[in-house]
């Protein structure tokens, strides 16, 4: 194998190592963003907190706009448990955010 050829193998493997790195970095980053974008980030629906239960179950909170609400599931159900003041949430969120 020549090995001007061998070097430039290297660098086009170096190259797409580099993309595919770069484009994993971008999913982690809009799978993480997901949850916690508001409206300002454009979105109307998004949950803030998800709790896994035992039995394949879990909890919920998530918002709608303007409004909290508490969201069970189960498999094959899906409840709205409660609606959340949103006095609460700023509450939690500005504690969350102490140090």
């Amino acid at each position: 194998m020549d090995l001007a050829f061998a070097g430039r193998l290297l660098a086009a493997c170096a190259v797409i190592a580099l993309v595919l790195a770069g484009l994993q970095l971008v999913v982690r980053g809009i799978v993480r963003g997901r949850a916690r974008v508001g409206l300002r980030g454009g979105r109307l629906v998004s949950v803030l907190e998800t709790t896994l239960l035992p039995n394949a179950s879990s909890l919920h909170v998530v918002r709608v706009a303007d409004r909290y609400v508490v969201i069970g599931r189960s498999s094959g159900h899906i409840a709205t448990l409660c609606e959340v003041a949103p006095e609460s949430i700023e509450a939690w969120r500005g504690a969350a955010m102490r140090p």
